[in-house]
């Protein structure tokens, strides 16, 4: 996976997911950065967040990229700029 921040400029990090777990009234996935520093991310997604992700996945144009990529498995993605 690849972050970004307005707090680091152009700085890109890349990061695993490493863990998800439900906390309270929360999932929470938590983040290993591994390039340029080594960092742990935590992300806490409340109801709503939730909601919001999983109809933005059902939308046909991301639904369609994430079987492509359970089907067929790239090494290397493509480097996109301006994510």
């Amino acid at each position: 996976m690849r972050l970004r921040s307005t707090g680091l400029g152009r700085t890109e990090l890349e990061a695993e997911v490493a863990a998800v777990k439900k906390v309270d009234d929360m999932v929470i996935f938590f983040a290993k950065v591994t390039k340029p520093v080594k960092w742990r991310i935590r992300m806490g997604f409340q109801e709503r967040d939730l909601r919001v992700l999983f109809w933005a996945i059902l939308r046909p144009r991301n639904l369609w990229f994430i079987i492509k990529a359970l089907i067929f498995c790239r090494r290397n993605g493509s480097i996109t700029e301006n994510f």
